[in-house]
């Protein structure tokens, strides 16, 4: 199941890329996400790795991301490799004017033969439920991004 949403934000393609991909910002904008930090050493890129909790249905699942993409200011993608479903998670970005237009987009994977089911069954509802999640984030990271 993916979705996705875009946004401008007034800002310097580089500025917004380095807010947005440093992972320890997740928690500003990222709803659910607490805790982010990094778990592997060295210059951040693919292959790179960190921890976040995220709670999601009233629960609080850890999860464990690794970088799959990373091309500094256009995209980053990460993929999780625990936690409560599959997914990956992409940004990109492009100027956008004085600004940056910013996608972002995830691709969850379903976890059981149930989430299959149910990710069938009510594909258009739960496909807006995410556009709607994803929608607020950027408006988050747009709020803290034109802030600095």
């Amino acid at each position: 199941m993916q979705a996705s949403v875009s946004i401008i934000i007034e800002r310097p393609i580089a500025a917004v890329f380095a807010f947005a991909a440093n992972v320890e910002n997740m928690d500003k904008w990222v709803v659910g996400v607490t805790e982010p930090r990094r778990t592997s050493d060295g210059q951040f890129g693919v292959g790179s790795t960190f921890f976040s909790k995220y709670t999601y249905a009233g629960k609080t699942h850890d999860i464990n991301y690794v970088v799959t993409a990373y091309d500094p200011p256009r995209r980053q993608a990460v993929k999780s490799t625990s936690g409560p479903f599959p997914f990956v998670g992409t940004i990109e970005l492009e100027a956008a004017g004085s600004g940056t237009k910013i996608t972002n987009t995830i691709d969850a994977g379903s976890d059981s033969a149930a989430t299959s089911a149910i990710f069938f069954l009510c594909g258009p509802l739960l496909r807006r439920m995410m556009r709607k999640q994803l929608r607020k984030e950027l408006e988050e990271l747009k709020k803290n991004v034109e802030s600095v």
